[in-house]
């Protein structure tokens, strides 16, 4: 499977380069392909060329559905060269040269509002910045560890509370009457909150200090961690009227994020397995989750039912963490999907992507859906085109829902939801024509690091939603529980035919940005369902979003 490439430096001038033959099926007329070791001794032997790793296709377990012994992506090199012997090499006809490149989320919706898109070399700056302080309180007390973006006409400053609630932001183009906005988002337990105009006095001089107070889950949810939420996405995918006994027991579901932190009392009897592919990789790495992000989505799809906290959708479903952020590279990545072919992985969510398209990811991709893995991306949080990965044939794009109703009123959802009562595309959803199905994807509560909860958005979000559902179709529906060849690519075709011919159009005026629609789960798990029930549950009030004022 290759070996990690941890800490391995690169030249000035030089870059780290994934270089695979190309098959005879992807060659034009007359150009003979070139075998995989007679490349990689070439490589070995090119005094420009330093190979780093090589990764091989896992065939010891997986591959029965590919037609052996010639999976699509062949074995690839990584290796270090100059840029200039890239492009030379490039130009072979008989082999793909890409750059390795560094995988990443997309911009998150979180971050949100961006930095002015303004060419920093035509900033204007202070010559001694603006130092503000914002106080972030619940109930009186400070609440640390919270995230602040201040919005200015000229920048964006981000700090961090301490112990005592405060957070110190340096704005170095703005003064504190320039400041458009706050976004305040708690590590954990808390609803984030927008704030417009925070420093309404005109006269604020560096050194101003405000107080910004967030509401917490407790007050929202009476009895909440100790007394079980459901949220407003089971509602809006009907997963409330599904038999108890469906909980998706005996699917593996992998999923390639920042880790999990396993410690949760919801995870940790779910998430058992996983691997590293990290640079600072080490036996225990994928237990941890760097971000949040991988074990925000874990508790959507599989956080256990017991009576407290959160439930996931396929509570019963074994989950591993493959942890690729931060640090991993596409050729990480290639790796991974070798893990879930060689583990027999039934769903892979990737909530990381990369810059550019990459054909030998593609490749790898339509290897992973020979051996019938279903694939699920998010369909990224840029409001633009969808991400490469998400991009692909292979892969089920995921976009994002919102619902009237479901957040507080100082909540930065708030401000872009339409007059109208009902669902809409959430407004980091990608415009773009790709998307193939929607899922609940703002306002949704799930399990955060240290045991906590947190309410999380984000496209990845919604995705977890279909992962659990696909989950219970694969363990629950009877077309798919046995068949003659389980692990197919005609399994997963099956399995995402049901999971679009279970949506219904949303009454939304963007129709590019939810696909088909919203999945309704017992629709999809083959139970009596009727085309007005779908549509109410989709469309209707939300009763377990937050209340409605008296």
């Amino acid at each position: 499977m290759g070996m990690a490439h941890a800490g391995h430096p690169v030249r000035a001038g030089w870059g780290q380069y994934l270089v695979a033959p190309r098959s005879a099926s992807w060659l034009t007329a007359g150009v003979p392909p070139v075998e995989a070791s007679a490349l990689f001794t070439l490589l070995e032997e090119d005094p420009e060329v330093e190979v780093v790793a090589q990764v091989h296709p896992t065939r010891s377990r997986g591959l029965e559905a590919i037609a052996e012994p010639h999976p699509v992506c062949p074995p690839v090199a990584v290796v270090t060269m100059p840029h200039e012997r890239a492009r030379v090499l490039g130009a072979n006809p008989q082999v793909v040269v890409e750059a390795d490149q560094p995988l990443a989320y997309a911009p998150a919706p979180s971050a949100r509002p961006a930095v002015p898109a303004v060419d920093p070399a035509m900033g204007v700056t202070l010559q001694e910045p603006s130092r503000v302080t914002v106080w972030v309180t619940c109930r009186g007390q400070g609440v640390p560890d919270a995230q602040v973006w201040a919005t200015g006409t000229g920048s964006t400053a981000y700090a961090v509370t301490g112990a005592d609630g405060r957070a110190q932001l340096m704005l170095s183009a703005d003064i504190p009457a320039t400041v458009r906005s706050l976004y305040v988002r708690s590590a954990s337990d808390h609803w984030p909150v927008h704030v417009g105009r925070p420093f309404p006095d005109e006269d604020a001089l560096s050194g101003t200090e405000v107080e910004v107070v967030v509401r917490s889950l407790a007050e929202t949810f009476d009895g909440f961690p100790d007394q079980p939420l459901t949220g407003w996405g089971w509602h809006a995918m009907r997963l409330h009227e599904i038999p108890p006994t469906y909980r998706g027991h005996g699917v593996s579901v992998a999923l390639l994020d920042s880790g999990v932190d396993t410690a949760h009392p919801d995870l940790k009897d779910t998430v058992r397995s996983g691997a590293d592919f990290t640079p600072a990789a080490d036996n225990a790495g994928w237990r941890t989750d760097a971000t949040g992000h991988g074990t925000r989505c874990a508790g959507v799809i599989a956080a256990a039912d017991n009576r407290t906290g959160v439930t996931g959708i396929a509570a019963d479903a074994t989950v591993y963490a493959l942890k690729l952020f931060p640090g991993g590279r596409v050729s990480d990545l290639l790796r991974a999907m070798d893990y879930c072919i060689s583990h027999d992985i039934d769903v892979a969510q990737i909530n990381i992507t990369y810059d550019q398209p990459s054909q030998l990811a593609a490749w790898k991709l339509m290897d992973a859906h020979a051996a019938g893995i279903a694939v699920i991306a998010p369909a990224g949080d840029t409001a633009g085109a969808l991400s490469p990965l998400a991009a692909l044939p292979t892969v089920l794009a995921t976009g994002a829902l919102s619902h009237t109703g479901t957040y507080p009123p100082d909540s930065p959802a708030a401000s872009t939801q339409p007059p109208w009562p009902g669902p809409y595309p959430a407004p980091f959803t990608p415009t773009g024509p790709g998307v193939d199905l929607t899922a609940p994807g703002t306002a949704v509560v799930t399990t955060s690091l240290g045991a906590t909860y947190t309410v999380a958005e984000g496209t990845a979000v919604a995705a977890a939603h279909l992962t659990g559902l696909a989950a219970l179709l694969l363990a629950h529906h009877e077309h798919l529980r046995a068949t003659p060849h389980p692990r197919s690519a005609a399994r997963t075709e099956h399995l995402m035919d049901l999971l679009r011919g279970a949506s219904r159009p949303l009454p939304v005026t963007e129709p590019l940005r939810v696909g088909a629609g919203l999945p309704d789960a017992p629709t999809a798990l083959g139970l009596s369902a009727s085309p007005a029930a779908m549509f109410d549950a989709a469309a209707g009030p939300m009763t377990t979003g937050y209340p409605s004022p008296n």
